[in-house]
């Protein structure tokens, strides 16, 4: 028995290593706080006006910069839905 243990005891300490390091893992997450998942940030949207021409180059260049903006501002992934022009 002990001429298996020399033999592969870095194999055993592999796997020891591994099990007490797994276990801690499961300690940790049932200690874990849970955190609230966070609601996205309602967005105002412009309920009249008519809907801007795809074509419209000077258009699609706005709206693309006001979605960088957006973006750097509130740090977040910005989608734009729809387009209108007020």
């Amino acid at each position: 028995m002990m001429e298996i243990v020399s033999r592969y005891s870095g194999l055993f300490a592999i796997a020891g290593y591994s099990l007490l390091l797994w276990i801690i893992m499961l300690i940790s997450r049932a200690f874990k706080k849970k955190r609230p998942a966070e609601k996205p940030a309602e967005v105002s949207r412009a309920v009249s006006g008519k809907p801007l021409d795809e074509s419209d180059e000077d258009a699609t260049v706005a709206c693309l910069a006001a979605a960088i903006e957006c973006r750097n501002e509130c740090h977040k992934n910005v989608r734009i839905v729809s387009v209108r022009e007020v």
